[in-house]
């Protein structure tokens, strides 16, 4: 038999490209800065998520351009940096606000009005900030309080004044709490109104592609790990750099909407199954086809209804001896007392007052009824259970 499709061999070929294409698609690098929480690329930080999680911190992450956050969450939000154009351009009308920017008045408020954030900054040429790491393949960092010195990777491209407070923190009280090796700082505490903001220099040492190099894991659990209580929440607020999904209304409604949409649909598709209808089509006419139980219940029916008590037992004596014939293979114009000398004196009895009873002028229902169901009885008992019985006319009783 002559074999149809690709060979084995093709399908296997096919398989490999597809891995490999998989493989270079999660090891190139990143152009731009991408520091999603659940990403896999060089700039994403899931690594730095789960090391957080595996520190026994519980890691959250909210896409919302508004997050609501509470007192017991420590918000982290990574800047991403542009580099510096070489020509200011003057644009001629003020450009509204971006969703980066609008988040910031919503982060600062929150710090202001007694949360904990950290800012991560990250330069927004991931590409060109990664090839600048192996001019410099870290960088000495002090911590002033324990006098620790840890090596971090750095990029070098963002400037060590580059960062300005919004004016919401104007009154801001600042303190160093790590230095490098030129004693510029790295690390930045402030205390604005009743909460607290940690704000890095560079952070591209807690991204997928750096944070196994030097001592950046231990660095910025550190970081973390100086705002993170007993019952602190770490919230990765991915709209400080434009990653915004804001929640629709069912999401706005409650998780009880989505569910009860949920059920509604799968309620819909049972309807249509269970109804075995398709749109679109018209409704296929399905005549009812008949039996020969169903003939044999309308015709006790129509006797019930005319009292035809005779006609009933007419037709009971009639079937009965067609039955006997054919079982007893007797020919149709055999006599009756051919027939009575082959079928036991019970039975001949039960036909005899059945007969009997047919010729009668006149016969309650009740004891023709009896009659008939003593003749099934003894065909039963003589034949077997395997006849055919012709029960529907026990409605008569009824």
């Amino acid at each position: 038999m002559r074999k149809t499709g690709l060979p084995v061999i093709a399908w296997v070929l096919a398989g490999l490209l597809v891995i490999a294409g998989a493989l270079i698609s999660l090891g190139q690098q990143d152009q731009s800065a991408d520091p999603e929480a659940k990403s896999y690329g060089p700039s994403g930080i899931s690594a730095f998520a789960e090391l957080l999680r595996q520190n026994g911190i519980n890691v959250a992450i909210n896409q919302q351009s508004k997050p609501k956050l509470s007192h017991d969450d420590i918000a982290v939000a990574f800047r991403v940096i542009a580099p510096p154009q070489k020509e200011d351009i003057v644009l001629s009308q003020e450009e509204p606000q971006s969703p980066e920017e609008r988040f910031q008045d919503t982060f600062w408020q929150f710090v202001k009005d007694g949360g904990s954030g950290i800012v991560l900054p990250l330069s927004k040429d991931f590409l060109e900030a990664s090839r600048d790491t192996k001019d410099n393949p870290s960088i000495a960092v002090k911590d002033l309080a324990s006098g620790e010195t840890m090596q971090l990777t750095s990029g070098g491209v963002l400037p060590e004044d580059g960062f300005e407070l919004p004016e919401v923190a104007a009154d801001a009280v600042e303190m160093e709490l790590w230095t490098d090796s030129r004693e510029d700082s790295f690390l930045r505490a402030y205390r604005i109104g009743k909460g607290t903001a940690l704000v890095a220099r560079d952070a591209i040492g807690a991204t997928n592609r750096f944070i196994d190099k030097n001592d950046n894991a231990k660095a910025f659990s550190s970081l973390v790990s100086m705002l993170a209580g007993t019952h602190k929440r770490v919230v990765f607020t991915e709209a400080s750099f434009g990653n915004v999904n804001d929640p629709g209304l069912l999401e706005t409604v409650g998780p009880w909407a989505n569910a009860a949409w949920q059920q509604l649909i799968v309620l819909g598709l049972v309807v249509v199954f269970t109804l075995g209808k398709r749109f679109g089509t018209p409704d296929e006419a399905r005549p009812v086809q008949r039996g020969a139980r169903e003939m044999l219940d309308a015709v006790a029916d129509t006797f019930k209804r005319t009292q035809a008590t005779k006609s009933a037992l007419t037709t009971t004596l009639t079937a009965a001896d067609i039955e006997l014939r054919r079982v007893l293979k007797l020919p149709k114009d055999a006599t009756r007392s051919e027939r009575d000398r082959l079928i036991p004196a019970s039975l001949q009895n039960a036909l005899t007052r059945l007969q009997v009873a047919s010729e009668y002028p006149s016969v309650a229902q009740d004891h023709a009824l009896d009659l008939i169901i003593r003749t099934q009885a003894e065909l039963d008992e003589y034949i077997g259970p395997n006849r055919a019985k012709m029960r529907s006319l026990a409605k008569l009783r009824t």
